[in-house]
């Protein structure tokens, strides 16, 4: 492949990884304002054979200032991100960082078994494991008569 080409792939494959970047940042979910004036942390949603993995992007928030509640139907996450002030502060030019309060509530593709979920916590990422709630078999009663 000549040189023009390589470079005119290269090109078109970082604007592919752009284009998912603002597709993500568009879903639905964070498109809908949220009634309390919270922000919501993005999140990633991977299923496996046997278990659902979500990623929660929490960079600067602090462990013991968020909360994490899962239901059989869906996932709750909750709490406050601050950044430090700076006291030489004199001008803003540029405000991307949402700080202050946020909720997130994300819905599950299938019902989980949360006494068995799991959680970690590195370097801004909050990753669940959730095993999907395995389906109980066929089981033969014994009916008995009325009394």
């Amino acid at each position: 492949m000549d040189r023009l080409s390589k470079k005119l792939v290269k090109e078109l494959e970082a604007m592919q990884q752009q284009t998912g970047r603002m597709l993500r940042n568009m879903s639905l979910a964070r498109m809908v304002p949220v009634e309390s004036g919270r922000w919501q942390p993005p999140a990633d949603i991977y299923e496996a054979e046997k278990e659902l993995y979500i990623y929660f992007d929490l960079a600067g928030v602090e462990l013991d200032t968020f909360e994490v509640v899962v239901g059989e139907h869906q996932v709750h996450v909750s709490g406050s991100r601050q950044l430090p002030v700076h006291g030489s502060i004199a001008c803003v030019h540029q405000l991307e960082i949402e700080l202050g309060r946020f909720e997130r509530v994300v819905p599950l593709p299938f019902v989980v078994d949360v006494d068995k979920a799991d959680s970690a916590y590195t370097d801004g990422i909050l990753m669940l494991t959730l095993p999907k709630r395995q389906k109980k078999g066929r089981v033969q009663i014994r009916v008995r008569g009325g009394e």
